[in-house]
């Protein structure tokens, strides 16, 4: 069934509503109404220029194209960006408006990408030991880290990576473990019982996790044609990670672009073409070891491929080697230290990543944000 277009009054509404009441859920409580419903109906009305209370009006002689507003968790915001012209105001390019990514982030389906944007290729974005409920102290850590900078740092350099990989024509979400700190209602590792410095309630964290890697999927959806969904656990979510992986499948459940692989499998096998991909979070199996996995778990894929990929996590620092043909990659995380690993000897780069790749097998891309 097709979705009715907003009326005028209907932003304009959403638009007063938030100014009067300062956040968008005290304005969704006023009004009645459900507050994802008024966030989209406010981003419309903002859109549209109904809402006089722009931070940053466009100068003498432009034109908004488009508005983008980065919002706090209470709703207020944090930060807005104006695109403007010479001239009219084009519509058909107000989705090109700078951040427009980063106020997207509930789940809504994008159209399909233009068949002349895409080629028969296929980009892997790693979640690499996101450790979501972290909590750091500057003090102490060198660095102050929570869940709300969490997600400000991590979908920022998200939405940044994957606005500039190639918008190849599959997208491949990987997480490679360790997505959430903590594994429970108690903040410690679930096998190990080591105490963890934590932010946040488990169901909040659990919560925010989800949304993230939801976002992140948004954003793959408006470069890629189509995106491949696989959350591996890690050490410090050994059952969360499952709770993820089927919240996924049953949010994206009948998505014509959207495929979760919800395999309780704790290793990852995949084949695009001549390119053999697995994963693992590296926490049980070392990397050395690994191609002989990957050739005996699944020897046809091995047979039809020329290039093959591993990628890890658990270390929080980066290693490539090869062997037996096979890269293999430990990639950085992109997470603040905790005070345990500042107390130690271990130090590394914090990084988000991408590659794409051919169906013929030849590496198209290789891209690297550090933070």
């Amino acid at each position: 069934m097709p979705t009715v277009p907003l009326t005028t009054e209907q932003k304009q509404e959403a638009v007063d509503a938030v100014t009067k009441h300062g956040s968008i859920p005290a304005a969704a409580t006023a009004l009645g109404i459900n507050e994802n419903t008024l966030r989209h109906r406010y981003r419309q009305g903002v859109k549209a220029g109904l809402d006089e209370a722009i931070v940053h009006p466009a100068p003498q002689g432009h034109a908004i194209k488009g508005v983008s507003t980065c919002y706090r968790g209470d709703g207020t915001i944090a930060a807005q960006w104006v695109k403007t012209k010479t001239g009219e105001l084009d519509l058909d390019q107000i989705t090109d408006a700078i951040g427009e990514a980063l106020s997207e982030y509930r789940g809504a389906y994008l159209p399909s990408v233009s068949p002349d944007d895409t080629d028969d290729s296929i980009t892997v974005y790693p979640l690499i030991d996101w450790h979501v409920g972290l909590l750091a102290w500057a003090e102490e850590t060198g660095e102050n880290y929570d869940l709300a900078i969490a997600q400000d740092v991590i979908m920022s350099s998200m939405a940044r990576l994957i606005a500039a990989s190639p918008p190849s024509k599959q997208a491949v979400v990987l997480g490679l473990g360790d997505l959430l700190h903590f594994d429970g209602y108690e903040p410690v590792t679930s096998r190990s019982r080591n105490f963890l410095d934590a932010d946040g309630r488990y169901p909040k964290v659990l919560k925010t996790s989800v949304q993230m890697v939801i976002a992140t999927i948004d954003l793959a959806l408006k470069r890629h044609e189509t995106v491949l969904v696989r959350i591996l656990p890690g050490n410090h979510d050994d059952q969360s990670a499952v709770a993820v992986s089927l919240a996924l499948a049953m949010y994206f459940d009948g998505h014509a672009r959207v495929s979760v692989d919800d395999s309780p499998h704790r290793l990852w096998w995949y084949r695009f073409g001549k390119v053999f991909f697995g994963a693992g979070h590296g926490e049980k199996i070392k990397m050395k070891d690994m191609p002989m996995i990957m050739a005996c778990d699944r020897p046809q894929d091995w047979a039809a491929s020329t290039n093959r990929r591993i990628y890890t996590a658990h270390l929080h620092h980066e290693t490539t080697m090869e062997i037996g043909g096979v890269i293999l990659k430990c990639l950085r995380t992109p997470v603040a230290k905790d005070a345990y690993h500042a107390w130690g000897p271990w130090r590394s780069g914090r990084s988000v990543y991408s590659e794409t790749f051919n169906f013929d097998g030849t590496q198209a891309a290789a891209l690297q944000f550090n933070i």
